[in-house]
C-alpha cells in the first residue's frame, strides 16, 4: 500500500505554461509538475529564490492529476512599450522613456482556462526532505498565497487535503472525500489520470498514452524548466460507473 496526500485545485482562472514565449504565452488543459511542485512550495513557505530549497522539494515528491473540468480557453492581451530594433538596447529604463516618439507598442497574448477543477496527489520519494505530513499542515495553513499558475488565478475552492493508503492513485481519487462522487462535484467527466511513475496506476495500463512535457523545474529564478516523460490514462465507462 502506498500513502497519496490528494487535493481538490479549483479556480474560476488558472494557467500552465509548458513552453514560454515573449509574445505568446499559452497554457496546458492540466496542471503541470512545476505548477504543482510551485503550490506545495508555497505552501510550505520555500522562496522561489531558494535553489536549495527547491530541489529539496522536487526530490521529495512524485506528482498525478486527474481532470475533472478543463474549463474554456480563453486569451487575454496584453501591450507593452519597447524601442525599435534599430535603436539598440537602451542602458536604462529612463533612457528608453527619453524619446518617448521613438517607442514601439506589441502585443501579446496570454491564455488562460476558466472554471477549472482537478485533483491533485503527491507521493513521498524515500530519503526526502519533506514528508506528506509536512505538505498536508502547509495545505491547511499555507505560509504564501496559493494560486493555480498564476498570481491572477486565485482558488475558489478550500484544498481539502487527506493522505489516503492506497495501491494505486486511481483508488486514491476515487476515495477522496473531495473526489469526483463527492455532492460539490458537480461535473463528472472521463477524467485523464496523468502520473509520472506508470507503476501508479497498477496495471490499469491498457489505454495508456505517453507524453512529454517540458515542465521540471530547473532554475526557478531563471525560469528554465527540463523535459519528463508523463503517463496518461483514461478510465473505461465501466471503471467511471463503479464510482
Amino acid at each position: 500500500m502506498t500513502e497519496w496526500l490528494i487535493v481538490t485545485l479549483a479556480a474560476p482562472m488558472a494557467s500552465f505554461g509548458e513552453e514560454a514565449g515573449n509574445v505568446r504565452r499559452g497554457t496546458a488543459d492540466r496542471p503541470t509538475r512545476s505548477a504543482l511542485l510551485g503550490l506545495a512550495g508555497a505552501a510550505l513557505g520555500i522562496d522561489r529564490a531558494d535553489a536549495e530549497g527547491q530541489r529539496a522539494l522536487s526530490a521529495s515528491f512524485r506528482v498525478a492529476n486527474r481532470t475533472l473540468c478543463a474549463g474554456t480557453l480563453v486569451t487575454d492581451f496584453h501591450t507593452y512599450q519597447s524601442l525599435p530594433s534599430a535603436k539598440g538596447h537602451p542602458r536604462t529604463r529612463a533612457e528608453a522613456l527619453s524619446h518617448p516618439l521613438d517607442l514601439a507598442t506589441s502585443i501579446t497574448h496570454r491564455e488562460y482556462r476558466t472554471d477549472v477543477r482537478y485533483q491533485a496527489a503527491y507521493r513521498a520519494v524515500s530519503g526526502g526532505q519533506y514528508s506528506l505530513r509536512d505538505l498536508s499542515a502547509g495545505f491547511e495553513k499555507p505560509a504564501y498565497t496559493l494560486y493555480l499558475g498564476r498570481k491572477s488565478c486565485p482558488l475558489s475552492h478550500p484544498l481539502a487535503p487527506e493522505i489516503i493508503e492506497e495501491q494505486t492513485v486511481v483508488e486514491a481519487f476515487k476515495r477522496h472525500r473531495d473526489g469526483p462522487s463527492s455532492p460539490s462535484a458537480r461535473l463528472r467527466t472521463h477524467g485523464l489520470i496523468a502520473v509520472e511513475d506508470r507503476a501508479d496506476l497498477g496495471s490499469s495500463d491498457a489505454s495508456l498514452r505517453t507524453r512529454l512535457r517540458m515542465d521540471e523545474p530547473g532554475d526557478r529564478t531563471s525560469w528554465q524548466f527540463g523535459q519528463r516523460r508523463e503517463y496518461e490514462y483514461v478510465p473505461t465507462d465501466q471503471e467511471e460507473a463503479s464510482q
